[in-house]
């Protein structure tokens, strides 16, 4: 009886949970019909709180997953309609509509690992789907460029050409279509495809900005301005295009159209301080502070929301004027007086600039606490604490901070950009290399992030890339002097004579500092291509042509004799032009530094010493005389460096110069002090982080140093510098960390087979490691090379200890 009834009321509590599971069902269903209910009413809101109330009650809702998702599209959260897709498909891996609107979502941000997941399902179920057929044109297209197959390029090209007008309110055939004649530079074609893909999808701010760099192949600069109007009306809360603009009103000249535009889109009851902000910017920049102050002051007799901005930004206008401690203590008395909000924490941003500019960085650490303290978001305060971090090694920290950071700010340039240096210190340039890029796209190619990857990209060798990214740069400023210089060289890298003339060509039709930028790239164009003579001719030819001395021309005249080994020639050609202009200091500079090159000690000391009799101010003859003494007197040299460093204390060289002649005396605690203090001025030196890891890791035992070197030293890792692999890899010795040790010191010893440091370094590594046949020969090759002692000494010990367990052994 009992084991029925048992039974009894587990069938009536299995009935019971089966009723309620239906009706939790059928009451989602209800919510369901009520979204769509909403939908059609275009109650937006309201269907949201109904899909959530779906959801609560049934996950598994396919349709409702389906129609939500679409409705966020539709409202422009394309996040959140991605992230509604990933799930439906999650919950049914076989849903064509999941599968193709992921597909194409993916496509149009470049994701292609996700676009091919998703397309080859969506593809299975519907070839022919135009979606489908345009996301697969798409890889096609991507691919046969990446092949550089011309045939495979033109098919996905006429494909695309088909899909605009078979299903011209696809965005993605536009895209291709578009690209297609940008390639072939057939600009004409490519901004009527343009206008054509703006029509159909207006809200594409990608065909806006393509559109701009289109115009100014075509030279159509007029249309430019209308553009960016354009791009403004259409996209109203992009700061990005209204400074396009204004810079575009600014280069025409044409100012009284900036402010009037600018005032025009103030609205008097309007909160958002965007447009106001933008004319305070402008009337700073054109008519500098008194206006802008003048103009604040206006705006703060008006009730105005967000004061401590406008409050903020006069100080910051009274500070460039000059008025450094008024400014400071008038928006110390803001920050007192405002109640805690997002304003005022940039208020407080405002006032940390101005103290660190000042020197208080103990006040200034303390504001952008406490701004992270309530913000922890916030770009700016975890842009100058990361800095900070950085530049004291604490790059862990720095990483953290910046990456939590970047969660709220993903498209934020500068916070990138750090999180490269950051990645640079800690010694993984891979990731350097992928957080500039990141910044360079976050800032559509801006001057500043593209000439940071740019020259990344030099640096490793990849010249046709780094031009990539500075052309791309130079559709945005077609001026920039630094862009086009650094063009200019990376073509040369790369032997492309035409498009390095190209690049000289238009820095000679902009003003005098880059002409003189484009002749310089001149001569290291013809300097390339292998043409001596012809550079001969052409810097004395330039130099012929002036009234007074051209000093690009000169040195490179004289550079060009001295790499040809024309020691004479180029002290002949230097009397000549003295003779011309016999007190000119460069020139005399020069006929010492030659004498210096022909043996001609006296002569040059005596030429040198005039010239600081002179001009005791001129720090690179004091460093060209030191140089000159120190190779064979010691202590006049030494004599001429206190000299020096009593003129210029805090010369980073003349105490580089103080910091070897130290280490050369055996006085490492003192070539240990300066290089500390060197380091502390410029702790993103290479070099100087270098050379005080070597000397704590080698010339102290103590665990603080060890770590000490350990921080400064991680940025060295990887490193292509073999000396700077060394130094790495005898401190990982020195941590315990030999396989560590070891691939770094093999690479060192491959690259300086002859540097007796290195090689020991290594064979002590080998042996510690039990690898003793290699410790022995790597030793062995030491002590056949010319050692200080106790390098010897070390190296005896060391093979003495490898033969002693060898004898142990057997």
């Amino acid at each position: 009886m009992t084991k029925q009834i048992v039974r009894g009321v587990s069938f009536g509590f299995a009935l019971f949970l089966l009723a309620a599971c239906d009706s939790a069902e059928e009451r989602a269903e209800q919510h369901y019909q009520t979204a769509l209910e909403h939908l059609e009413n275009g109650d937006v809101a309201r269907a949201a709180v109904e899909f959530r109330n779906v959801f609560k009650l049934n996950g598994m809702h396919k349709e409702a997953r389906l129609a939500y998702a679409k409705m966020r599209h539709d409202a422009g959260d394309v996040s959140e309609a991605y992230s509604q897709y990933l799930r439906l498909v999650e919950q049914y891996p076989d849903n064509f509509e999941g599968r193709r609107a992921l597909a194409q979502m993916a496509t149009l941000t470049g994701d292609w690992a996700e676009v091919e997941r998703h397309i080859k399902a969506a593809a299975e179920q519907a070839p022919q789907d135009p979606i489908v057929r345009a996301v697969l044109t798409s890889i096609a297209y991507r691919d046969a460029i990446a092949a550089d197959e011309e045939t495979a390029i033109q098919a996905a090209a006429e494909q695309g050409a088909v899909l605009t007008t078979e299903a011209p309110e696809l965005v993605i055939p536009h895209f291709v279509v578009v690209n297609e004649w940008i390639r072939q530079e057939k600009w004409p074609a490519a901004l009527e495809a343009l206008n054509a893909a703006i029509s159909v999808s207006p809200e594409t701010r990608g065909f806006y900005n393509l559109r701009l760099g289109v115009l100014n192949k075509l030279d159509k600069t007029n249309y430019i301005g209308a553009a960016l109007e354009e791009m403004v009306r259409r996209f109203p809360k992009d700061e990005t295009i209204q400074e396009s603009l204004i810079d575009w009103y600014i280069s025409r000249n044409d100012l009284d159209a900036t402010e009037e535009f600018l005032r025009q889109r103030i609205d008097p009851a309007e909160e958002d301080p965007q447009n106001r902000m933008a004319l305070l910017r402008f009337l700073a920049t054109i008519e500098g502070p008194e206006a802008t102050i003048s103009e604040v002051d206006k705006m703060l007799t008006e009730d105005l929301a967000r004061r401590p901005l406008y409050q903020a930004l006069r100080a910051g206008q009274l500070f460039q004027a000059g008025d450094r401690e008024t400014a400071i203590s008038d928006l110390r008395s803001v920050v007192s007086s405002s109640e805690p909000s997002a304003d005022l924490n940039d208020a407080k941003m405002v006032l940390v600039h101005m103290l660190i500019e000042t020197g208080n960085q103990a006040d200034a650490r303390i504001y952008i606490e406490e701004v992270l303290a309530g913000d922890s978001s916030h770009a700016g305060a975890a842009k100058a604490k990361a800095a900070w971090l950085i530049e004291e090694d604490h790059t862990g920290e720095a990483i953290v901070l910046l990456r939590g950071t970047l969660r709220d700010n993903p498209r934020d340039p500068g916070l990138l950009t750090l999180l490269a240096r950051a990645h640079e210190r800690d010694g993984n340039r891979g990731l350097m290399a992928d957080m500039l890029l990141l910044a360079v796209e976050a800032s559509g190619s801006a001057p500043a992030e593209a000439l940071n990857y740019a020259e990344f990209l030099a640096d490793e060798g990849q010249y046709n890339h780094a031009a990539s990214v500075l052309i791309e740069a130079l559709d945005r400023q077609p001026n920039n002097t630094q862009l086009l210089m650094l063009l200019g060289q990376a073509q040369i890298h790369q032997k492309n004579w035409r498009q390095a003339q190209v690049a000289i060509d238009r820095l000679q039709a902009l003003n005098e500092t880059a002409q003189q930028q484009a002749r310089v790239l001149t001569a290291n164009l013809i300097a390339a291509q292998g043409r001596e003579d012809d550079l001969l001719v052409y810097l004395e030819d330039m130099t012929a042509g002036n009234s007074g001395p051209d000093y690009m021309a000169e040195i490179g005249t004289v550079r060009t004799h001295v790499r040809n080994g024309e020691l004479n020639a180029a002290l002949a050609y230097l009397e000549q032009a003295l003779e011309l202009s016999p007190t000119d200091f460069l020139l005399r500079f020069l006929q010492a530094s030659i004498l210096a090159g022909m043996g001609k000690k006296n002569q040059a000391v005596a030429a040198y010493q005039e010239l600081l009799d002179e001009n005791p101010q001129s720090e690179r003859t004091w460093m060209a005389l030191y140089v000159l003494l120190a190779g064979t007197d010691t202590e006049q040299a030494n004599r001429v460096l206190d000299q020096a460093l009593s003129v210029f204390p805090d010369s980073a060289d003349l105490n580089w110069f103080q910091a070897s002649a130290l280490e050369a005396q055996g006085d490492i605690e003192g070539a240990i002090d300066v290089y500390q203090a060197l380091y502390k001025a410029n702790s993103s030196s290479t070099l100087v982080a270098n050379n005080l890891a070597s000397l704590l890791v080698t010339g102290r035992d103590d665990a603080e140093s060890l770590d000490q070197a350990y921080r400064i030293a991680r940025r060295l890792r990887n490193s292509p510098v073999p000396h700077f692999s060394d130094t790495y890899g005898w401190i990982a010795y020195r941590r315990g960390e030999y396989e560590v040790a070891v691939k770094h010191l093999e690479f060192a010893a491959r690259q300086l087979p002859k540097e007796p440091t290195v090689l020991y370094h290594l064979g002590a590594t080998y042996a510690v490691l039990n690898r003793n046949i290699e410790a022995r020969a790597t030793l062995e090759k030491v002590a056949d090379l010319e050692i200080p002692e106790d390098l010897a000494q070390k190296v005896k010990e060391t093979i003495a200890d490898l033969l002693t367990q060898v004898e142990g052994d057997n």
